[in-house]
């Protein structure tokens, strides 16, 4: 059994506390901050081994879709759903890397490539978000930049937060 302090601690954040053991919700506030348009991606792609390819989308109201293509668990399109606040949570770590400033595309031919390696998968992610999207491919062969370790954990994150691991392996 878990107390109604321990209950509350854990939803400190999010909620509001009115007495202990009883818990007012605001949603709207929850919803709030997360845009209605706001639509995160990810999508990966095999590589010369066995890579897993799928897409990930995450919508604003917590959506998830996944969509397994080859190397996962789960081939074909699977549902669920995490907390609005999750949602926030990855608008947050785009926002910390400046996402919308960063090149379209890190692979083969872009100067921030110092050294190219082959046989590597891609990942691909998107953001729209009040009206504006970008998308940024992102060659995991393209390697010496700075900016590439920031991609590579907000790519992480999205997995995390979403939960992909369950229908990878």
């Amino acid at each position: 059994m878990i107390s109604t302090g321990i209950i509350c601690a854990a939803f400190l954040s999010a909620m509001s506390l009115t007495r202990c053991g009883v818990i007012d919700v605001n949603l709207s506030d929850l919803s709030q901050s997360v845009p209605a348009d706001a639509v995160v991606t990810l999508e990966r792609t095999q590589c010369y081994g066995t890579c897993p390819s799928y897409k990930l989308t995450v919508s604003a109201d917590g959506t998830v879709v996944f969509e397994g293509r080859e190397y996962v668990k789960n081939k074909g399109t699977v549902r669920s759903n995490i907390g609005v606040e999750k949602v926030a949570e990855l608008i947050k770590t785009f926002e910390k890397i400046d996402y919308f400033s960063l090149d379209s595309n890190y692979s083969m031919g872009n100067k921030a490539c110092k050294e190219n390696w082959t046989d590597n998968p891609s990942a691909t992610t998107s953001l729209k978000l009040n009206g504006k999207f970008k998308s940024v491919a992102h060659y995991y062969g393209c390697r010496g930049a700075s900016v590439l370790d920031d991609l590579t954990r907000l790519e992480t994150e999205i997995d995390e937060i979403a939960g992909t691991a369950k229908w990878i392996r």
